[in-house]
């Protein structure tokens, strides 16, 4: 009997009656159709056609959406005026509703820089990520006032936690920045790996090496897409280890008996820690100068990411006294030939503070970004005019990349195995070189997939495709002194490249007020090249102006000033052209007097 009774629990807790037989089959029905109208969804806004710059993707299901890193870009070298690039986030705003947290991979601008911008935009929404990323973010925040209302979220790496319908894990990389992460999300059609930035640094600065255990796992568990970033995909071998760069680092300062000045990036707090235990070990005294480094070094301190003695390290600004002693040891910002930076100013005797001198030794501790080689260069070429020596990255191991090159790239993906692998972060020659290495590794070509900024990748029969759809994924300029995200159009910076080029030229239009009747036309040259025919051409503007502007008046009984200035624009641009084959800016200016 007590065999019976537990055999009709079993039944009465498990079996479908008769009755609920036709009730069911119409929910498992809606169900299904609910489940298969979901799709999952990878959507590309940033970073895609470009190394260093506006890193922000988002993945759907359904009703939920993530979204990893929200990245600036620094402006191109004709980009005049402009401060920064940001995501266009035209599809992001509309779709808010569905957004259950922002992950951040680590504390590199283009990967959080654009925050403080679009956070706002966005209703402040969650962001998660290690303590030095959220520690750098809240700095961000908090220049714009910001802090109180965004919430940020710690995790520790290997630590879950679910978003929506996504499971959400975090696992440590080695990269130039502490506390670097790769992400895992487990979606309901299969995981999605992202490596953030990463490199195998086998003996990095805080012993801390890329999570293998980790990623040996997820190669056992069927990752159905593996993001990864294409930095060095055209690199043969494998980055040096930071090791190797502080055994330089090290023998320079030992062996060298005057000043020393180091520049590096505001966020190798690794390195900065060698070097500021090689200074006590020599008994230098540390300055640290320029915004941001000063910034990074007071939060990687106050979160104990660097550790040294009291005294050791002091603010330029506030500390300038000893500054010039042989003793010196000043860290500064400028690597890259940024106009406004510390090791600039000094290099054109514009530092405050510091003024070179001829037995001062200045170390790079840094690898010129594309782009920058001229500007560079031209620090370069000014300070070697003032000092003793000058050491770059060329002659000596001072700086190690943080990013894997290829043989690291390969073996990213051999261990993964993933089904699909998606290149991200670089040019399309980049991620079309990871894709050959791939390849190598035995992946089918079909199953590496190359997209753009603006592209949608959709999960359909089990495969994942790049679909038709586009997304907005426009550049946005933006002047950083606006208190809120204050967009520069892109006819502005035209119109800016146009006066660099060619100058401008003003077209005077006088109209009688109360009768659509031209009373006078002036022409005003500013920056134009002059030429022995330039004087003929703006007569010959100034008596096309006034026929133009006399026929598009006749008739009429009331005068359109925009329509005039547009009218006049193309028609005195195209009598520029013909005679002088240049094309200055042209300004109508429009009066009723």
């Amino acid at each position: 009997m007590e065999k019976k009774s537990k055999l009709d629990n079993w039944f009465k807790n498990n079996v479908i009656h008769a009755t609920d037989k036709q009730n069911l089959n119409q929910k498992i029905k809606k169900t299904f159709q609910r489940n298969k109208s979901k799709k999952l969804r990878l959507v590309f806004l940033g970073g895609q056609n470009e190394i260093g710059g506006n890193n922000l993707m988002l993945i759907e299901y359904g009703n939920d959406m993530v979204a990893i890193d929200m990245g600036l870009k620094f402006p191109e070298e004709d980009m005049l005026g402009v401060d920064f690039i940001v995501p266009d986030i035209t599809y992001l705003e509309k779709n808010s509703q569905k957004l259950r947290g922002i992950l951040i991979t680590h504390g590199h601008l283009d990967h959080i820089g654009a925050i403080p911008f679009l956070a706002p935009k966005l209703k402040n929404p969650t962001f998660y990520g290690s303590r030095l990323t959220m520690g750098m973010i809240g700095k961000g925040l908090k220049e714009r006032k910001l802090e109180k209302q965004v919430k940020l979220i710690t995790t520790k790496p290997r630590e879950t936690f679910k978003l929506g319908v996504f499971k959400i894990t975090f696992f440590r990389v080695t990269h130039s920045i502490p506390d670097s992460m790769g992400i895992i999300v487990e979606t309901p059609e299969g995981l999605i790996v992202h490596t953030g930035d990463f490199k195998f640094d086998m003996t990095p600065p805080d012993g801390l090496t890329t999570d293998m255990d980790t990623l040996h796992s997820l190669g056992k568990r069927e990752v159905l897409a593996l993001l990864s970033e294409s930095t060095y995909p055209t690199k043969e071998g494998r980055t040096i280890s930071e090791k190797d760069v502080v055994a330089s680092l090290t023998k320079v300062i030992k062996a060298t008996k005057g000043r020393i000045i180091i520049s590096c990036t505001s966020s190798v707090i690794g390195r900065m820690q060698q070097i500021l235990n090689v200074a006590k070990e020599t008994n230098r005294q540390v300055f640290v100068t320029g915004r941001s480094l000063v910034d990074n070094v007071a939060i990687a301190t106050k979160l104990g990411y660097l550790k040294y003695p009291e005294g050791l390290v002091k603010d330029l600004r506030r500390n300038s006294k000893g500054s010039q002693a042989s003793n010196a040891l000043i860290l500064t910002t400028g690597s890259q030939g940024e106009s406004l930076s510390a090791l600039t100013r000094m290099a054109m005797n514009e530092h405050s503070k510091v003024k070179l001198n001829s037995k001062d030794t200045i170390i790079y501790s840094s690898s010129p970004i594309v782009g920058n080689e001229r500007a560079i260069h031209a620090v370069l070429n000014a300070l070697i005019r003032k000092v003793a020596k000058v050491i770059t990255n060329n002659t000596m191991d001072t700086h190690a990349s943080g990013h894997g090159r290829r043989e690291e790239l390969k073996e990213m993906v051999s261990i993964v195995k993933p089904k699909y692998l998606i290149p991200i972060h670089g040019t399309h020659y980049n991620r079309h070189s990871h894709r050959e290495l791939a390849m190598e590794e035995g992946m089918k070509r079909e199953n590496v997939l190359l997209v753009d900024n603006g592209n949608v990748i959709e999960h359909k029969d089990g495969k994942l495709e790049i679909t038709k759809e586009t997304v907005p994924a426009n550049l946005i300029m933006v002047d950083n002194q606006a208190p809120k995200l204050c967009g520069v159009a892109s006819h502005i910076v035209s119109e800016r490249q146009a006066m660099s080029l060619n100058g401008a030229i003003v077209i005077s239009v006088n109209l009688i007020s109360n009768k659509p009747q031209l009373h006078s036309v002036g022409v005003e040259a500013h920056g134009f090249i002059y030429m022995r025919q330039t004087q003929k051409v703006l007569k010959d503007m100034e008596a096309e102006a006034k026929k133009l502007v006399i026929r598009h008046l006749k008739g009429r009984k009331k005068a359109n000033k925009g329509e005039i200035q547009a009218f006049l624009k193309s028609a005195l641009d195209r009598v520029i052209v013909r005679n002088l084959q240049r094309r200055p800016l042209i300004v109508p200016i429009v009066n009723f007097i």
